[in-house]
């Protein structure tokens, strides 16, 4: 049998400490709209401010698969994608260089667990999963085009399946 990486999502506390963390605008860029959009690496990447409809409040992009999608922008992931652009038409980080900030953020974090841009995808998901968001509307927003794909961001991490035991039974 072989053994797989189960992507571990973060817990609220770590990503505050995510967030806290970051020492450059470019580090507050990727972390912030990492963990509010659920983009990935790759999208985030090649992200312009074509992609962006400021009225609507979301980001239009080709993702995998050549599929277009909407994905709502939170009013954080809104600051400081209006304040990138309103210097560049684009985001002038490689894809390398992304991946290489998350992890220096996360090591700074004190963060113990793996943390990539992906888990930072996977705790976007979890979270809008958790505060009441439907699966469907999640499919839509990461791209997938099976709900079985979008299935796989359902690990709960074990205080938040505390949380939401305790919500129902109330003791």
């Amino acid at each position: 049998m072989v053994a797989t990486y189960k992507r571990e999502p973060l817990e609220i506390d770590e990503m505050d400490a995510m967030r806290k963390s970051c020492k450059t605008f470019e580090e507050e860029l990727i972390i912030n709209v990492l963990l509010d959009t659920g983009m990935r690496v790759s999208e985030l990447a090649n992200l312009n401010d074509e992609n962006v409809s400021w009225q609507r409040g979301c980001i239009t992009l080709i993702g995998k698969g050549n599929k277009r999608r909407v994905i709502p922008m939170s009013q954080k992931a809104r600051f400081f994608l209006s304040h990138c652009f309103s210097k560049q038409p684009n985001i002038p980080l490689a894809m390398r260089t992304i991946q290489k900030y998350v992890k220096v953020v996360a090591e700074r974090a004190r963060i113990r667990k793996p943390v990539s841009p992906h888990v930072l995808r996977h705790t976007f998901a979890v979270t809008y999963l958790h505060k009441g968001g439907n699966i469907r509307a999640l499919q839509s927003i990461l791209g997938h085009s099976s709900l079985i794909t979008t299935d796989m961001y359902l690990n709960y991490s074990g205080a938040r399946v505390i949380e939401d035991f305790n919500k129902i039974w109330g003791d």
